[in-house]
Order: structure tokens, then sequence, then C-alpha cells
């Protein structure tokens, strides 16, 4: 950053004033005398006081040293500290005959005390911004690189300095349009005997305080340096640094580690830190990191990997809550392993490998713009069981004899908490397969899911799975643009077992088996389980082959009924209390929580069942008929024949709540239409044996009446004949 550059600058140009100040009393018996002189100059060139309040001892022979006392520099006009850096003592000696040579042996470097004010003002004026008013950078063109000579004063070639301390110093930085105010107290420095091209001890401990929100860091850090300037190549080898950061904001203390060997060379415009570990909280990562173009847009590439996590332990350390899980043997064993690359505002995540307990995970991940980030996911997961991760279900005591569990009071009110706030500016792209997966006790395999979120609006499509030797593929949406969320789902099973669905996902026996194809497509607005109910529409179909309806026998009931109608007792059966059917279909719409059906049809070699109803979600009600035939005698069905109500509707009726649903069945009234019927058809079986017995008779009755007619008339005929004559 451009204000760093211009404080180190600030600081050089202190430390330049020291060395000159240093020159100047070299070709002085009594350096004393001219620290007026030495202000005055200084309060001509920057405007500043400077106050010389200590002694000033100089020695030239056999070594050139000058020790210099308390010395004050004033700070800028309108900054609140009263000076811009204090140095308490200075102690500088230099071999003389070495010198005489053009080679620098410095036998000692003491400075003790220094006090650096650095400020930044509302209006972004630094306090040294006066101080390089007069100072411009030297330029360096691209197309021809330093020589050697040009890299390196050829007073430095033999540097050579016994030791460097600095000890007790403080540096202040306060940035009012940021609202910082970072202190560093005490800041320690032992280096060993320095040479250009040689590794030296270097030993740093400092201390570092932020205002607010209130966070202090001890860091201390040992290496062995390595300066060459010709080649333009540093480092810090053997690197050790160890952190201790507590602070309101932090969860818990830190406590880490970090080791390594830390190269720059400049000459090519890199850095790489090698043989990376960093240990904190039981926790180590292990690695490399090289950065490119440091002078251009720096770009960051390496690798990270980790040894065993243990999460639950992880977040113990860090204060957090450890959560309560279903299986609580999970979220005890992690690990991560990855390789990255970083580049201005883009960050790419390779070789992505992470685990937990029995599940890895592998992928990879893009991040773009990290105000606003634009996140790009592709990852594959070969197995997960997602019930061992969520809450223990609650222990619900069993309702005892003769109880009934008392009914719910009406769907929740309660506001779902969504993070509509975050949702809105994610913006996210990916894709996640899963090899085997366990939610809700269902099992799913070949698991594809695409995801999507821009603009507040979230979907997961499609979504495809194989599930209990069928398929099922659909979409989900979150709308989250408006205060109250929209939510859209559409799912299409096809060839699903039912039974084993039902058997898995409610841990009891379920009340419809079959192979299954169902689809719906849904959708509703709200923010709790009641306004979701409220706002549901939608429709769907359903088909249901070769299965049967659990806890019910029809065929018994019918039975049951006719045999208490005609007064003989209930014969018992061995019949298993189902209902088989060879298919079972039929089509619904949902208009705000109201599930109306009206084309149910069910058929088996015994029945033909025909549906049509409501089911009220909101009100938890149910009002539905069922019309059911028998279309076949129930012999061998482990009961007696009921022919005489073969063909003949049977109406059952289905209301009342979902806790407490009310069926009924008028056989009385359909035997009285069979009786009815039957008496009918008596009447008109002796009606026609009536008819086959007299009219005979009536017939020969009536041919003799023709044959006497006949007699008559033809003695009337004669008579006539003989009077005409």
């Amino acid at each position: 950053m451009k204000w760093i550059k211009r404080a180190l600058m600030a600081v050089a140009l202190v430390l330049v004033l020291f060395v000159a100040l240093l020159i100047f009393l070299l070709a002085t018996f009594d350096p004393n005398a001219y620290k007026d002189r030495i202000s005055t100059a200084v309060q001509e060139q920057t405007g500043r006081e400077l106050t010389i309040s200590g002694d000033i001892g100089l020695s030239i022979f056999p070594r050139l040293a000058l020790a210099l006392g308390e010395t004050t520099l004033a700070n800028g006009e309108g900054f609140p500290d009263d000076h811009f850096a204090r140095i308490r003592e200075v102690d500088v000696a230099v071999a003389m005959l070495p010198l005489l040579r053009r080679e620098l042996q410095v036998e000692r470097v003491r400075l003790e005390g220094l006090d650096l004010n650095l400020a930044r003002d509302a209006r972004g004026r630094s306090n040294w911004d006066d101080l390089l008013k007069d100072v411009d950078a030297p330029e360096v063109s691209a197309e021809t690189p330093p020589s050697e000579s040009d890299a390196l004063p050829s007073a430095l070639r033999g540097l050579d300095i016994a030791g460097i301390e600095v000890i007790d110093a403080r540096v202040r930085w306060r940035d009012a349009q940021a609202g910082t105010d970072l202190v560093v107290d005490p800041f320690n420095l032992t280096l060993g005997r320095l040479r250009l091209g040689q590794e030296t001890p270097l030993e740093l401990t400092f201390q570092t305080r932020l205002g607010e929100p209130a966070l202090t860091a001890v860091t201390d850090l040992s290496a062995l340096l390595y300066l060459d300037v010709a080649n333009q190549r540093y480092g810090l080898r053997r690197l050790t640094a160890t952190l201790d950061a507590r602070g309101e904001t932090l969860p818990a203390p830190i406590l880490a580690r970090l080791e390594g060997d830390l190269w720059a060379d400049l000459r090519n415009d890199t850095a790489t830190l090698e043989r990376l570990t960093v240990t904190a909280f039981d926790t180590q990562l292990t690695g490399l990191m090289k950065v490119e173009s440091l002078t251009d847009e720096p770009r960051v590439h390496g690798e990270l990997r980790s040894g065993r996590i243990n999460p639950r332990q992880l977040m113990q350390a860090l204060g957090m809550e450890e959560p309560e899980t279903a299986n609580p043997d999970v979220l005890k064993n992690a690990a991560l392993d990855l390789g990255f690359v970083m580049q201005g505002e883009r960050l790419d995540l390779s070789q992505l490998m992470v685990t937990l307990d029995e599940t890895t995970l592998t992928g990879r991940a893009t991040v773009s713009g990290f105000a606003t980030p634009a996140i790009n996911l592709s990852l594959q997961v070969d197995r997960i069981n997602l019930d061992h991760y969520l809450p223990p279900a609650e222990d619900r005591p069993a309702p005892g004899a003769g109880q009934v569990p008392a009914p719910r009071d009406g769907w929740p009110e309660e506001t779902i908490d969504l993070p509509l706030a975050l949702l809105r500016p994610l913006n996210l792209s990916g894709d996640l397969g899963i090899g085997r997966l366990v939610v809700g006790n269902l099992h799913l395999s070949d698991v594809v899911l695409e995801l999507r979120a821009r603009d507040g609006q979230v979907e997961l499509r499609p979504f495809r799975a194989a599930l209990y030797d069928g398929r099922v593929e659909g979409a989900l949406g979150l709308d989250a643009r408006g205060e109250i969320p929209r939510f859209q789902a559409r799912s299409n099973l096809q060839g699903v077992r039912m039974g084993n669905l039902l058997q898995d996902l409610t841990g009891e026996a379920p009340m419809v088996t079959g192979t299954a194809n169902l689809r719906l497509d849904l959708n509703s607005r709200g923010d709790s389980v009641k306004a979701l109910i409220a706002g549901l529409n939608g429709d769907g179909d359903l088909r249901f082959a070769d299965g049967a309806v659990k806890g019910i026998n029809v065929a018994q009931i019918i039975r049951d009924a006719e045999g208490r109608l005609r007064g003989r007792a209930v014969e018992p059966t061995d019949e298993p209390v189902q209902t088989d059917f060879t298919e079972l279909t039929g089509s619904f719409r949902i208009n705000n929580g109201v599930v109306d059906n009206q084309d149910l049809q069910a058929s088996s070699p015994l029945l033909r069942v025909r549906g049509r109803g409501t089911v009220d979600l909101n009100r938890e009600r149910l009002d539905y008929r069922l019309d059911t035939g028998l279309v076949a005698t129930l012999e061998g069905q482990g009961g007696r024949s009921l022919d005489d109500l073969r063909n003949v509707n049977l109406p059952i009726t289905i209301r009342g709540t979902f806790s407490e649903p009310r069926f009924g069945l008028d056989l009385a009234g359909v035997v009285s239409g069979r009786l009815d019927q039957e008496r009918e058809r008596l009447e008109q079986q002796v009606q026609e044996r009536v008819e086959e017995k007299v009219q005979p008779l009536i017939d020969q009755q009536r041919d003799r009446v023709q044959q006497e007619a006949d007699r008559i008339r033809d003695q009337l005929g004669d008579r006539l004949l003989d009077r005409l004559r």
C-alpha cells in the first residue's frame, strides 16, 4: 500500500538525519557545542523542531564511535502527539582501519527507546507528508535492470556488523479515516554478526495492541537471516514464529506456531515459503507457498494439507458450543488437502480433498471478487449420512394403555428465520454429486445436484437420484427478493418401491406398498409453517401398481357388517389386515392448502374402488368418499361368499380430523336396497311362472271359442243361402 511505502520512507529519512548528524559530529571535537546549530538546520529543512536533550559522545580511534542521548523530533502540525519520533539512546561503533580501505565494519549498533508516532487524519493527510515533499523516488527503467555496481555500493560490499540491538522500541499507528489505533510496544530485536551472503541469527519479539475492539497479540520470532544484496536474494531460514493473541473479538485465546523457510528473490520478482508448518488449537497444517510478480499484481499459489483434526475439540478450544448430534461419534475426525492459486480478486482451490468421519469430499472451487464474491463449485462426495449430524430426536413418552395422543392445536405459527440478508447478494454456481446419501432415514444413491443462486433467487435444478429401485427427478426454488420468501418444488418419482421408502421414512410398518409413480408441482409463500400450508398451491398425479393398503381389509369389513346385519356371529379369519390392489391411480389439485381429488380409482381381483373428496390441510380435516364394489366371490379368501353383494355399490365415507378420522359404511341401507331389488326380482319371477301356467289354458279356451264362432258362422251362412234360393 502507498501509505506504508511513504511511512517507511519517512522512517528512512529520520535515520538518514541521524546518520548525517553522526557524520557532522565526526568532524568536530566537541559535538555537544553544536546541538543548537543542528536543531536550527533541521528546523530550516523540515519545519520541525529537533531537540537533543542528552549528551553526544564521540571517539575516533581505534574505532569511530558515536553515543547519542535522548533526541526528539516534533510532530507535524495538526496532529495530537507532541513528537513524531524520539530516541532515548543510540550507540554506534565503526572500525577505523577497515573504513580507510572503503570497507564498513560495524562493531556495534544499539538503539534503545525508539518511540515513533505515525498518524493519518480524517482528510487523509499523514504526519510524514511534509518530510517527503522534497524527496523524489528514483526512476528505474523496466527495460534496463540495474547492474551489480548500481545495486550495491562498493562501501557495502564488505559490510560486516558485529551485532544489532533494538531495545524497548514503540510504534503507534492511528488512522482517523479507518478508526484504527494500533500500538506495537515493546519491540525488541537482536541480530548476530551480519555479513552479506552469510547467515546470521535473528531474534525478534514484539507486542501488538489494538484499541477498539480490544486485541493484544505477542509475537516471538527466530530465524537465520540471509542477505545477498548483490543478487537481490534475501531469506529467513529455519523461521520459527509464535503468536499469543487475546481480545474481545476472538472466541478464545489463539496460541499459534509457524515454521518454515522464507525466501525473496527480487531479481526474479518472486518469494517462496517452504517447509511451512502452522500449528494452532491442536491442529497442524503443512505445505508451501510461492508468490510471483511481487512488484506487479502478486500471484500466490501453493499447497496445504492438514493432519488429523478433531472438530469437536477444535470447537471447544475456540469457545464454541459443541453441537448435539444424533450420532455422538461423529465430528471427531477430519482432514484437509488442497492446492490454491490467488491473484487479484480471484482465488482458485484445486485438488480439494476434505474428509469428515467416513465421508470424503473432492473437487474444486473458485471465488471471484472478494467484496461481493462470485463462487463456483464442483464437488463429489462418496457417501454421507446426514442424519448422524442432525440434532437427536426428542424423547417422547409413549402413550399408555387406553391413552390417545392429544391433537395438535393447528400448524406452528413461529417465524422461520431464513438468512434472507445473506441469500440476496449470494452469487453461487455449483454442482454436487453424491455416491450414497442418507437423509431422513431415506437411502439415495447416484445423487446429482446443480445449485444456482443469483439476485436473491436460489435454484436447485436438476435434482436426480436413484431411490428404492426407482428414480426421482425434480427441482427446488427459493425466491428471497421480497420480505416474504416464495418456494417452488417439482418432483417426479418413477418405479419407486413405496413400501420400503415409507418403512425407512417413518420407522413403522408402511400403510401403502407397491411400485409408485408420482408427479408433484407445488408452490407456496410464507415465513411460517402455517403460512406455507395456507399458501400451498399446485397439482399432481399418482399411480401405484401391485400393492396393498395395510391396516384395513375391506372384504372382511363387508363380511363382518353383513354378518351382524343378518344376526350371524363374526367368523374368525387368518387373512392379513390389508387390501390388495393391482392398480391405484388418481390426480389432485391444491388450492390454498386444500387438496381436491375427484378421480381416484383402484382395482383388484375382488374390488373396484372409486374415490373423490377433499383434504383441508389448514384445518387438518378429511371429507372423502369411496365407492366400493365386489366384482368376484370371496370364497377362498378366508370367509363366506357374499355373492348377494356382488356388483352392489358400497359407499365408505372418511370424515373428521387427521388425528381422529371417522369411517362410515351404510351396509344396512345397501342390503335393504338389495332386498328390494330381490323382492322385485322374485315378483317378476312369480309373474312369469303364473303366465307360463295360465297362458296355455287361455290359448286353449281362445281356440275353442274361435272354433265355436266358426261353426256358428258356417250354420248362419248355410241358412241364409237356403232362403235366397
